[in-house]
């Protein structure tokens, strides 16, 4: 869906960007730019595809990294750290 569709979905339901933004205390203007492509989150792409009762895929087909599931704390963590002792590898 293009930032347009998806303005009038929300619309269709009785939503804004402004009402989304306010409901996940973020800025009107990066939920804007977020269904507009011009900004990624994960956070606002997910509330904007729940908004509008469709799959992440069915809104941001375009965008791969929305795709992914997303890491939670711990496992960032031991990402973090296998990263960290890949490049230190590096360093020997």
């Amino acid at each position: 869906m293009d930032n347009t569709e998806i303005k009038k979905e929300l619309a269709k339901r009785g939503f804004d960007y402004s009402m989304l933004a306010t409901a996940l205390q973020k800025s009107p203007s990066l939920v804007s730019k977020v269904a507009a492509r011009k900004a990624r989150s994960q956070v606002v792409a997910q509330a904007i595809a729940k908004a509008l009762g469709k799959s992440i895929e069915d809104v941001f087909p375009d965008v791969d990294a929305y795709h992914l599931p997303a890491l939670n704390a711990e496992l960032k963590e031991q990402k973090q750290a296998e990263l960290n002792a890949l490049l230190n590898s590096l360093d020997t």
